[in-house]
């Protein structure tokens, strides 16, 4: 840490302790506080401290609802003030997103105030030590926990892997905040009902949620081809993800999600022939959306494979690869004929051909 590090380090435990001494000699005081009022207070309060630091007075200002941090200190140096009328350490903080953050700054201390204790308390410290989770109201948001590192958990930063500076500094802040939640809320068939872009964005206005049954033919269809890519499990009748998917970044919602992928029943004809065993109707339906499955496999796609399927984001040829799931799904794959179970690899179907050259061949019922 460098020596003005230090220095700053040494003004905020001095601040502390001159709020905390205060608190004890008029409670009621810090009691009523406004939010506004502290801001006014930690100001004074840390000019009238700043002769025993090599801080001066005359360059500390507050800022407060013009730029983040509330108050700023020798230009490189900030304090963010932040309350709570309940006697807890933890309460909703700023936005993720810091878009009125000074372009100078680049050490923050959280000064928080215990307002609901007898008496109330206060704690300052490093303002990425103080930050545990994320919250989406309208937008997203800190959720501060001044007690952390006391427990000796993660904070947000720790948690997303990427350093509080270098996550500020980053275009795609948002990205790395989704993706993170997606991969908690997978392995546990959840998702946030926010992952979805448009909740994710400051400026987002409340959602809509539609019924699937009323999009278009053509609308279902690509659901169904998308669905098809990042969850190939639909084959087999798992359509948890798909369902959470649906809902959290297409804001449609299904209530019979396994007609989509195997309504109207097996197919008993290829290219003019009768087969031997029909086929399952989760075939036809996939070669049915082969071109708009090709079209969300194309580079410039904004299907989200990174969230969803990263194997499949990763591959040099993603519609190889893809292939490559399909099959693995359909090896799988048991269906009834005529009341008697059999398992799809017996057929020894060539699936690859099949849907690679979907134009070629025809199905039929």
């Amino acid at each position: 840490m460098h020596q003005a590090d230090l220095a700053f380090a040494e003004f905020m435990q001095k601040t502390e302790d001159c709020f905390n001494e205060r608190s004890l000699e008029n409670p009621d005081f810090y009691k009523k506080i406004s939010p506004s009022e502290l801001e006014c207070v930690t100001v004074n309060v840390l000019k009238e401290i700043s002769p025993s630091t090599p801080f001066r007075a005359e360059e500390i200002k507050l800022v407060a609802g013009h730029s983040f941090p509330d108050i700023m200190a020798e230009r490189f140096f900030g304090v963010e003030v932040k309350s709570t009328t309940k006697d807890k350490w933890t309460s909703t903080g700023s936005s993720i997103v810091e878009s009125t953050r000074d372009k100078w700054v680049e050490n923050i201390y959280m000064l928080f105030g215990k307002l609901g204790g007898n008496p109330p308390q206060f704690r300052c410290r490093p303002y990425q030590d103080c930050l545990s989770n994320i919250a989406v109201t309208h937008s997203p948001r800190y959720m501060i926990d001044m007690e952390i590192k006391d427990r000796r958990e993660m904070t947000i930063f720790e948690k997303l892997e990427v350093p509080y500076n270098e996550f500020c500094s980053r275009a795609d802040r948002i990205d790395v905040v989704r993706n993170y939640y997606i991969s908690q809320a997978l392995s546990k068939n959840e998702m946030p009902w926010w992952v979805g872009r448009s909740t994710m964005d400051e400026t987002s206005s409340s959602l809509r949620i539609r019924l699937m049954n009323h999009c278009s033919t053509e609308e279902r269809n690509n659901l169904a081809a998308q669905m098809f890519i990042l969850f190939p499990q639909v084959i087999n009748g798992d359509y948890t993800q798909a369902a959470l998917w649906l809902c959290t970044h297409r804001y449609l919602l299904n209530l019979n999600l396994r007609d989509l992928f195997s309504a109207g029943g097996q197919w008993k004809v290829l290219d003019g022939k009768e087969l031997e065993t029909p086929y399952p109707a989760v075939l036809g339906r996939l070669k049915e959306v082969m071109p708009l499955v090709e079209k969300n496999l194309e580079p410039d796609s904004t299907l989200e494979l990174f969230e969803f399927n990263k194997p499949l984001y990763m591959a040099g040829d993603r519609m190889e690869k893809w292939l490559d799931l399909v099959n693995e799904e359909f090896n799988d794959y048991r269906f009834k004929v005529n009341n008697r179970w059999t398992n799809f690899k017996d057929l020894k179907v060539n699936l690859n051909d099949i849907l690679k050259n979907y134009k070629q061949h025809r199905l039929e019922r």
